[in-house]
Order: structure tokens, then C-alpha cells, then sequence
């Protein structure tokens, strides 16, 4: 290598400066790997001596080339994980190829241009890895290019994980816009509502109503542990799971104890939901199994009857105790099902908003029509604190409200 004098700081710095922001941009996503290489070599190679860039995608094991910054190819067409060279560019994430002993048969410098070359791992998420190799030029100097082709390198990892987690959230999102109900139903004698808010971009809270008979509507709510994509999943399974066991007929206990079984097959010991579920008969009547979900309220003017859990969460166990409970709607009375996020509230004075302040709020508001109940309530809490001051939780808030004949 020649002592040639290094390039400008200044100048140096600011095109650093323009392709980070490119790499970083929100605007498009990034820009893409082959322009940020020919960028690379457009805007560094003639002062640090590096050029002829070849981007290699990995499929299968294979690093397939994907782009080349010049009309000349250099580098082999394809590159396997076995190749020395794979090997070591993978152990440390960007290698120089200067030593004999270091530079494979394969490679036969241009003319004009040093015996060395040097090679970057691109590694976003899993089944995204990328190799990008240059040429070195006579006259290169190590410390620009390792600072400049690593900056790039750390740069893309960031972009490409970023990007792999916000189209996980993206389809996260989907997921649960996809199962959740679009409108509450209508059922003859009943006014019902139901909203739910998720605390992150996608939370674990599900609702679901299931029309089984002309006088018989299918309820369900609950809450997944966790947030983002495996909660997502893990609401679809289970309202999934619902759906087709009360679909084909089966008793709900049958339903939900084969459900537990899957989930506690098909899932890590430390994810859980907590599950209500009941049919409600137009008459008022209403069989249901609860586990370990907060505890349906049915609220008249005077009394609250709490339907209590009637066996534990699902998903740790592989099998549960559950049992049935059977409770009566009167008319006038309002049903309501909820998870924890709406009572785990504390109020300016410090104390609890917990299952008596939503009654205290659903009562008051119980001349209204069911979405202004729900829409009152969500007012009401949302101008309370979180009992932690770590994070708060996703709420959901199903109202069924009988009428009066």
C-alpha cells in the first residue's frame, strides 16, 4: 500500500452524513441495497481506492449475485457458505483480503488495481444476508476504507432489522384487523356495543360475537399475554378455535378444554389468554365458562352478580379443571365483559378506578344507548393514570344492553 494522503475530513464527513440519511430514510423504507453500493462507489471509491462492487443475496445457503456497480464482473457468480472466504467475512462481519495465504484461487485482480480486495456481511433478519466485495486500488489506505464500509454496514443491519420488525408489526396489525368484529351484531330485544384499544400498535385483547341460533348469540372475549406478532397469533388461534368448535356443535367445555390443549402444544409454556365465553339466549339467559378472565358484570339499578372465573387461564396446562356457570340477564340490566386494562386505573386522588368505578360509570350512563356507554367509559378512563408507571395495557369493553319489553 502507498502512504497515500488521506481525503478531506471535512468533505469526508458530509458525504458519510448524505448516505447514512439515505440508508436511515423513513420516507422510502431506506434506499435499496444495489443503489446504496453504487453509491458507495460513486461517492468514496475514487478517493479510497475501492470500486467494481458485487452484491450477493443468500438463498439457501448459496450467496447468489444479485448486482454489479461497474460493466465488469470480477467476482464468481456464486459463493457458497463453505468458501473460505464466506467463512471469514461471516466470523467478523467485514474482512480485508490482503495476504497470500488469505486470497482465494478465484480471485484475479483488474488490471491496475492491488492483489487485495475486501468483502461486508449484510445481516438484517433471519433469511436476509447480503455479501457486498470490492476491489482495492493501489494507493488504499485501511483506516478509510474500514471506517467508511463499516459505517455503511452498521447502517444497513439497523435499516434491514428495523424494517423487518415494523413489517412484523404491520402484519400483526392486519392479523388482528382481520379477526376482530367490524360491528357489533344485531340481535332482537339487545343493544350491543364493543370497542377495543391496544396500548402498542398491536396488543392481545379479543372480543367476538357468534351468531349459533335465531335465539342464541355466541360471546367471547379475552386477553393474550404479551403484544406484537405472537399475540397476534395467539389470538387468532384462539378465536379461531372458538369459532369452529361451537361451528360444528360441540358442548363449550368440550371446545375450550381441546383448545387449551392445542394452545399448550403449539405454544411456549410462559404465553397464556385468559378466556370468557358464553351463549346468551335472547330471553336473557346466559351459559357460560369462564378461564381466568375478569369477571363478566350483569348490572341492574341495584345489584351487580360478578361472573366469576370458573377455572384458570389457558395455554400453561395441558389440561384444566373448567366448569359451567349459568346466570340470568333481567330486562333493563346490562351485561358487560371487559378485560383488565380498563379497571387497572387510578384516579387523581390515588385510589382505584378497579370494577367499581366502571359500574359506577356504566350506571351512569345506563339511560344511554349501548356505543355511548362504551364511548363514555373510554372518555372516562382514558383521563385516568395507569396503576403502572411502566406501561399501561390493552382495553377492550363489550355492552350488552337488554331492553325492555
Amino acid at each position: 500500500m502507498s502512504a497515500a494522503a488521506m481525503m478531506d475530513p471535512k468533505q469526508f464527513y458530509r458525504k458519510m452524513d448524505r448516505l447514512l440519511a439515505r440508508i436511515a430514510s423513513d420516507g422510502d423504507k431506506g434506499a435499496p441495497l444495489p443503489f446504496i453500493m453504487d453509491d458507495l462507489v460513486a461517492s468514496f471509491g475514487d478517493e479510497l481506492r475501492f470500486d467494481h462492487g458485487h452484491l450477493y443475496r443468500e438463498l439457501f445457503g448459496v450467496f447468489e449475485l444479485l448486482h454489479v456497480s461497474s460493466e465488469e464482473t470480477i467476482f464468481p457468480a456464486r459463493l457458497t457458505e463453505q468458501d473460505p472466504t464466506v467463512r471469514m467475512v461471516v466470523e467478523h462481519g467485514s474482512f480485508v483480503f490482503e495476504n497470500a495465504w488469505e486470497i482465494p484461487s478465484w480471485y484475479h485482480s483488474p488490471e491496475g488495481h492491488a492483489r487485495e480486495f475486501v468483502a461486508l456481511l449484510i445481516d438484517g433478519p433471519p433469511g436476509h444476508r447480503y455479501l457486498m466485495l470490492f476491489t482495492l486500488g493501489t494507493g488504499w489506505i485501511r483506516d478509510e476504507v474500514a471506517f467508511c464500509l463499516n459505517g455503511a454496514r452498521f447502517a444497513l443491519n439497523y435499516r434491514l432489522k428495523h424494517d423487518a420488525a415494523e413489517n412484523e408489526m404491520a402484519t400483526a396489525a392486519a392479523i388482528q384487523r382481520s379477526l376482530l368484529p367490524r360491528k357489533a351484531p344485531t340481535f332482537a330485544g339487545w343493544d350491543i356495543a364493543a370497542r377495543s384499544e391496544a396500548a402498542e400498535a398491536v396488543g392481545g385483547d379479543l372480543y367476538d360475537f357468534i351468531d349459533l341460533e335465531e335465539e342464541l348469540l355466541g360471546l367471547a372475549i379475552g386477553d393474550a399475554s404479551g403484544h406484537g406478532l405472537p399475540a397476534a397469533l395467539l389470538v387468532r388461534d384462539v378465536l379461531m378455535g372458538i369459532r369452529m368448535g361451537v361451528g360444528i356443535n360441540m358442548k363449550m367445555i368440550y371446545t375450550m378444554k381441546k383448545l387449551n390443549r392445542e394452545l399448550n402444544r403449539t405454544t411456549f409454556s410462559t404465553r397464556f389468554v385468559s378466556v370468557f365465553y358464553g351463549e346468551l339466549h335472547r330471553a336473557g339467559g346466559l351459559l357460560y365458562t369462564n378461564a381466568g378472565h375478569t369477571s363478566g358484570l350483569i348490572i341492574t339499578e341495584d345489584s351487580v352478580t360478578e361472573l366469576e372465573p370458573t377455572g384458570p387461564i389457558m395455554g400453561p396446562l395441558p389440561d384444566i379443571p373448567l366448569q359451567r356457570g349459568y346466570a340470568v340477564v333481567p330486562e333493563g340490566a346490562i351485561l358487560a365483559l371487559y378485560t383488565d386494562g380498563i379497571t387497572e386505573r387510578v384516579t387523581t386522588e390515588g385510589t382505584p378506578f378497579d370494577t367499581e368505578g366502571l359500574v359506577r360509570e356504566i350506571r351512569r350512563n345506563a339511560h344511554r344507548p349501548a356505543s355511548d356507554i362504551v364511548s363514555q367509559v373510554f372518555e372516562h378512563v382514558h383521563a385516568l393514570e395507569h396503576e403502572s408507571d411502566m406501561f399501561e395495557d390493552d382495553m377492550t369493553l363489550v355492552i350488552l344492553k337488554r331492553e325492555c319489553q
